[in-house]
């Protein structure tokens, strides 16, 4: 009963009011994971791509998403996804051959949430992306939020076309295999260490939300390896760097990065878990057993149990005493004739069997 009325009283419209986190996710979920798919409507929010005029192969670049005509929610949670198609299923960047190296809130997700303020109409969400190879590949937007009782879901109705093109030989870059710092602990000052190519000078910024462009002291830790120190983090917060790579080629600008300053977590030993775990169980069982044992009701007496009937005091038979197999006393030897021990007899014989000679039974007889 309890389980229905949870049910009845729960409503489509707030199955996740708190978000359900930045991930790797198909636009299949932003049509289900509300509730039933079927009982979405349509967002009126509009969606707009943007992203950099020339875009090559194997280097990062910044897809942006412009959200305005945003109604919400009064949580204010909102989700933005980053597709490479419509149909709800492998249509994320990834499956696309694009790989998502940062996102607006600091990790590596082509989905992500923001918590807008009351009255928030209009907000932006930013990836930085790289290509594995050279083409055009058309980007989707889509967005999912609550209502005033319903949960709303917007797709762009077209997609929005990037071409990927192959590099120049010597122009100034990152590795093609170089994946940028998320997350750093607080009060600990950050290196970051950048791998190039074609790069003879870099330069490292970083800002705030709402801050200056700071530059940061970078140096050469090798050839084509390059180290910047980012100052410590007093509190959690977020921060945005990029690097700036000079050489032969055009001077080349990175994208923003995001790097989020967290705690430093607890590490934990799995051996020490593990036997805790087991110690735990052992506890618990033993203890069950205990209790068991101390509740459970007395056995009851059969209706064939006559016992009673029977006489209280039996009459034990005497106890047999046990027979020694030897004799170890003299006094159980016989005595000796008069002439001594009879010819061919030897004191052992005589021992064991002197009573029987007394007796006739070898030809001897009492004297």
């Amino acid at each position: 009963m309890l389980l229905s009325f949870l049910l009845i009283s729960s409503t489509y419209g707030a199955a996740e009011p708190g978000g359900n986190g930045d991930a790797t996710r198909d636009m299949q979920c932003g049509g289900a994971c509300h509730g039933d798919a079927a009982l979405n409507e349509t967002s009126l929010a509009t969606l707009t791509l943007s992203s950099s005029s020339t875009v090559y192969a194997g280097i990062p670049t910044t897809i942006t998403l412009t959200a305005t005509n945003l109604s919400l929610s009064s949580t204010g949670v909102v989700g933005f996804f980053l597709l490479t198609d419509t149909t709800g299923h492998s249509d994320t960047p990834q499956d696309a051959g694009w790989e998502v190296l940062s996102d607006s809130n600091g990790g590596a997700a082509n989905y992500v949430e923001q918590t807008l303020s009351s009255g928030q109409s209009e907000t932006s969400v930013s990836w930085v992306v790289r290509s594995s190879g050279i083409g055009t590949t058309s980007f989707f937007a889509a967005i999912h939020h609550g209502g005033s009782s319903s949960p709303f879901f917007g797709v762009t109705p077209s997609g929005y076309s990037v071409e990927a093109s192959e590099v120049p030989e010597n122009l100034p870059r990152l590795s093609a295999d170089f994946t940028p710092q998320s997350e750093r602990i607080l009060g600990v000052p950050t290196e970051l260490v950048l791998q190039t190519e074609f790069a003879e000078s870099v330069q490292v910024q970083w800002k705030v939300e709402g801050g200056a462009v700071m530059s940061a002291q970078v140096n050469s830790s090798g050839e084509n390896m390059w180290s910047a120190t980012i100052p410590a983090a007093l509190q959690p917060t977020s921060l945005q760097w990029r690097a700036i790579l000079q050489g032969d080629g055009p001077e080349q600008t990175t994208p923003w990065f995001t790097l989020t300053a967290e705690e430093a977590g607890w590490e934990v030993e799995e051996f020490a878990v593990y036997l805790q775990a087991f110690a735990l169980l052992f506890l618990i069982a033993g203890a069950v057993i205990s209790l068991q044992s101390r509740f459970s009701p007395l056995p009851e007496s059969s209706k064939y149990d006559q016992t009673d009937l029977l006489p209280q005091h039996l009459d034990t038979a005497p106890a047999i005493e046990s027979v020694t197999d030897g004799l170890s006393e003299d006094s159980e030897v016989a005595p000796l004739p008069a002439g001594g021990l009879p010819n061919g007899w030897n004191e052992d014989q005589w021992r064991w069997y002197g009573h029987d000679y007394l007796a006739g039974k070898y030809g001897g007889g009492q004297e």
